[in-house]
């Protein structure tokens, strides 16, 4: 069975049923994270695994807008959407140390692709 970690993904982003996911709004964090531009190259960096045209306002700020939200990216470990990429390269949202030890393991280069396989595919619709 794969299972796909969250990185900078939450529950304000969906209209329901991920109560098991963290809040946007208590994850601010005071830690420095050096690295966290290039962090943020690697998850720019990693393949789309499912697009979505959409556009939804920042939830912090509803001035601004982010086109695509909800496209899946991943490394095959981890999952995210776009707007987990706004939200962790514009504000000071904590990076679960699991997944800076990952990036950093691998030298901030993401995969090319990710595991072609049904399984895979089902896990990733659980971020959808």
């Amino acid at each position: 069975m794969t299972v796909l970690r969250p990185v900078g993904i939450f529950r304000e982003m969906y209209s329901g049923g991920h109560d098991d996911l963290p809040s946007l709004f208590g994850s601010f964090t005071q830690r420095p994270i050096e690295d966290r531009a290039r962090v943020i190259d690697y998850l720019r960096a990693a393949p789309p695994v499912l697009d979505v045209l959409d556009v939804e306002r920042d939830l912090i700020d509803n001035t601004q807008q982010i086109t695509s939200a909800a496209t899946l990216h991943s490394d095959g470990t981890w999952i995210w959407r776009v707007d987990s990429i706004h939200y962790l390269g514009r504000y000071a949202i904590d990076i679960p140390d699991e997944f800076l030890t990952h990036v950093r393991e691998l030298d901030y280069r993401s995969p090319a692709t990710v595991p072609d396989t049904e399984e895979f595919d089902a896990a990733l619709m659980t971020y959808f």
